[in-house]
């Protein structure tokens, strides 16, 4: 068996054949596709803004929460605190965890409003938990919610926009009407 193998082996090299492994990249989804697969069964929807992070005696600096001021579930108080998570696929086999949240001080304080889509059955015991990719979630302190997707091969950023009231209605009241969103594009810069 030892032999066949090392012979498989040499032959492979001998005529170039290689293989590829294809590393975990997965593609971060725009807050529209996030909201159009927005399922309340699956989903919740917080609004709030994230708190500095602060300095522990023992672990250093503990990383900043959300301070809750609205949600779409009575499990998620307003008026608390909570850790923020992403969970997804990472890594050179695609294992599926939970990550914890890193927020730049710029999003951090009252009047950085943001709109967090969480996975209802993982938010549990003190923590939100995002797709991957949505941790920080998308500036709600404007009246418009702007979702920017980049397009490589046409060198374009397409840029939706929706009211942030109208949003707020979907999610939070379950109105269910369409959405409009006005899109534009911007060329990438060189």
């Amino acid at each position: 068996m030892k032999k066949t193998i090392t012979i498989l082996s040499i032959m492979l090299c001998f005529f170039g054949t290689t293989f590829e492994i294809e590393a975990c990249s997965p593609r971060p989804a725009s807050f529209k596709e996030l909201l159009n697969r927005y399922n309340p069964d699956d989903y919740m929807v917080i609004e709030g803004y994230f708190q500095p992070a602060t300095e522990s005696r023992f672990i250093g600096y503990l990383p900043a929460k959300l301070m809750v001021t609205r949600s779409s579930h009575s499990s998620i108080k307003v008026g608390q605190e909570y850790e923020v998570f992403e969970y997804g696929p990472f890594g050179s086999m695609c294992e599926r965890f939970e990550m914890r949240a890193n927020v730049a001080p710029n999003l951090v304080g009252k009047k950085n409003l943001r709109l967090l889509i969480v996975f209802k059955a993982r938010s549990i015991n003190g923590k939100l938990v995002t797709p991957i990719f949505w941790q920080k979630g998308v500036n709600a302190s404007n009246n418009k919610i702007v979702s920017r997707r980049p397009d490589y091969l046409d060198r374009v950023f397409y840029i939706d926009k929706c009211s942030t009231s109208a949003i707020r209605k979907r999610l939070f009241e379950g109105n269910t009407k369409t959405l409009k969103w006005k899109r534009s594009t911007e060329k990438m810069k060189k």
